[in-house]
């Protein structure tokens, strides 16, 4: 087990395990917590951080290729999805001091920051050669009423920057911090599986579906989404199985229909379920079906029938698993076709809310019967 992890859950109180030594990583990550960062490692320089989402042991065996795409579940774990930054501004009066360095050289990737569960803003990450830091902005009304009102699932004067894109470089953070504490966080919930767990053409990370469900189940959320690339292989399951969650919901895997046969699909599925049904006998996981999708659900022929044996594949292998955790979802229950985006495979902003809301009641419903 890699060093840097350890240090991360010492230093930042994540829930992680594995982690590179403390002396490799700059001194201002002590300041902060590192979220979903399960594999942040020094830059080259060893002046920064970068936000990887599971450490290179793991990474490094995620060499699987889509046949589509051409990429790899270790392309898809070096990109920062609803990463984040956390803190707690010891002096408001101070806050303009506070500046956090963010880097990519790629465009695209943002910064969306909320105060606990209250949104603020949402900016763009320098890229290239541009050089602008990320802003912590509020007003004193706010600041009066956090103090006041109750919280959700984390602690209103908790600062979440959830950074979202290619890889993107940590370099530092200027002001007077300190990583939340405990009592100030929420329960875990971890969520794998494709494209559509990662984020893709939700407009901001904080609308994706399971950013979305564990905030209205008051969870937190570590997202190991891998776009593309969910092919269920072992090294990720059983970084899974290291990790400490609460609860698990897996979307497995419409990424496989195109790449193995339904007996590789039971194998793989089989193994991850088992594994983390074992690992975590207290913690419920959900197991969503494939979600409709065009060629796969509504045109019909091969990809229909695949869909159709995955799902069931799932069905059976979570009924028949013996563990009173594990849960199975129907794919169709929980996302309609006008719920999708106009490539009938992601689904748009509503259809992302659409799955949270129907995932989220039949979650209560399960766990209160």
């Amino acid at each position: 087990m890699s060093k840097t992890l350890t240090l991360l859950c010492a230093v930042a109180l994540a829930p992680t395990s594995s982690v590179p030594a403390a002396e490799k990583l700059p001194d201002f990550v002590q300041k902060v917590q590192l979220w979903n960062c399960g594999g942040a490692e020094p830059t080259a320089d060893g002046s920064g951080v970068m936000l990887y989402r599971v450490p290179a042991s793991v990474r490094n065996q995620l060499t699987e290729t889509n046949k589509n795409s051409n990429k790899t579940g270790a392309d898809q774990m070096r990109s920062a999805a609803h990463t984040e930054i956390r803190f707690v501004v010891n002096k408001m009066k101070e806050l303009q001091n506070v500046k956090i360095h963010l880097h990519s050289e790629n465009p695209g990737p943002t910064a969306t920051i909320y105060w606990g569960d209250i949104s603020s803003s949402s900016q763009r990450i320098s890229f290239g050669n541009q050089s602008k830091p990320v802003n912590i902005t509020g007003h004193g009304l706010m600041y009066q009423l956090m103090d006041k009102y109750p919280r959700g699932r984390f602690a209103n004067n908790v600062v979440r920057i959830i950074v979202d894109g290619p890889e993107v470089e940590f370099n530092g953070i200027e002001g007077d911090v300190r990583p939340p504490r405990p009592d100030e966080l929420a329960p875990v919930l971890i969520s794998y599986g494709t494209s559509i767990s990662q984020g893709y053409n939700a407009s901001r990370p904080d609308l994706q579906w399971n950013s979305l469900t564990a905030r209205m189940l008051r969870h937190d959320l570590i997202n190991l989404g891998s776009s593309g690339t969910a092919f269920c292989e072992k090294p990720m399951t059983d970084y899974i199985a290291s990790q400490k969650w609460d609860m698990a919901v897996l979307e497995i895997s419409v990424n496989m229909v195109g790449n193995f046969d339904t007996p590789e699909f039971k194998k793989r599925a089989s193994y991850l379920v088992d594994t983390l049904a074992k690992t975590h006998p207290d913690a419920p996981i959900f197991c969503i079906g494939i979600l409709p999708w065009g060629i796969g659900h509504y045109w019909g022929g091969d990809g229909a029938r695949k869909t159709h044996e995955f799902r069931e594949a799932l069905k059976e292998i979570v009924e028949n698993s013996g563990q009173t955790n594990v849960h199975y979802v129907h794919g169709p229950d929980v996302l309609s076709f006008q719920g999708l985006w106009h490539d009938v495979l992601h689904p748009s902003d509503m259809g992302m809310i659409e799955i949270a809301t129907k995932l989220s009641d039949h979650i209560r419903n399960t766990l209160n019967n």
